[in-house]
């Protein structure tokens, strides 16, 4: 039986390598007898809203793109009821999902991949339950970073771009008090970041280990960074976080189902590296095992 492709493509993702690919890419779809159809997206949200309302007739959607990319569809498939399978063709410039699943780098081979590998269960989260997110939602220090680096240096640059970016906001790191509560167990205090994830790299930096993380075991990990009190402190902490320990004093680690943040001002947001908004209150819900994706 033919199996119908929808390919949803973003232009303005990583550095338009895609541009001259993109037909390898559809050939190889192609000869697997797959009928293919390719959506370029016009502008943000064209790629959810597309997914949403056409989803549905395709046996497959494969996002090409960057992780916000991917938010976009995986919102579309949520939105609309998709039951079919989930592909990702990863063009960003951290592209963390990407190295969660375990892609192959070169994104033919991910292409052959699709054309025959089934997709399997894995877990999404939503965000105030407005808003779908496929790897990570977070506040505070450099959060913002993602938004923020124009689109012309992250080309140039790629991901050293970012860095450079996280740099300049050094001296405007403040923490903010909160309490947090999951799953019937509360934590508060002063933090400077704090993450609701399900991914092995957040930001392309901050890593967590293969062992710490289930792509379908029904909870998200939280990552909870307090205000370190002295430079020595911070030293250390900022080298642990690279190398995904998280048994530093400062750092709270733990996973859940049901997470809800309360803060005493109203916060900034970032969902899948794009701005969501402040918000004093942000409830978040593992969705378990909703969509299938096909990887490795």
């Amino acid at each position: 039986m033919v199996k119908s492709l929808l390919l949803v493509v973003n232009p303005t993702s990583g550095t338009g390598r895609h541009r001259s690919e993109l037909m390898e890419i559809v050939k190889v779809f192609c000869d697997a007898e797959f009928s293919v159809n390719v959506h370029v997206t016009r502008c943000r949200g064209d790629a959810l809203r597309h997914v949403a309302e056409y989803g549905n007739d395709y046996d497959i959607v494969v996002a090409c793109g960057g992780d916000g990319t991917l938010s976009e569809v995986i919102g579309g498939a949520m939105r609309g009821g998709f039951q079919g399978d989930l592909g990702f063709l990863p063009y960003g410039t951290t592209n963390d999902f990407a190295t969660t699943l375990g892609l192959p780098r070169k994104r033919l081979d991910i292409a052959r991949l699709i054309t025959y590998r089934e997709g399997r269960p894995v877990d999404f989260g939503t965000f105030n339950r407005t808003r779908y997110f496929s790897y990570v939602a977070a506040f505070g220090a450099f959060t913002d970073v993602t938004y923020t680096t124009d689109q012309i240096s992250k080309n140039l640059f790629g991901h050293a771009a970012y860095v450079a970016e996280a740099l300049s906001k050094v001296k405007d790191l403040r923490p903010y008090f909160m309490r947090v509560d999951c799953d019937g167990e509360h934590y508060e205090g002063e933090f400077l970041f704090g993450a609701v994830t399900n991914s092995l790299s957040i930001g392309g930096v901050m890593k967590l280990k293969k062992d710490q993380v289930a792509l379908s075991d029904g909870c998200h990990e939280v990552i909870l960074i307090r205000r370190p009190k002295t430079a020595s402190e911070l030293a250390s902490l900022s080298k642990e976080l690279l190398s995904g320990n998280y048994e530093n004093r400062s750092v709270l680690f733990f996973r859940g189902k049901k997470i809800r943040f309360t803060a005493e001002v109203s916060i900034p947001w970032t969902v899948d590296g794009e701005y969501a908004g402040t918000h004093e209150v942000v409830d978040i819900r593992n969705l378990h095992g909703r969509l299938k994706v096909i990887y490795p």
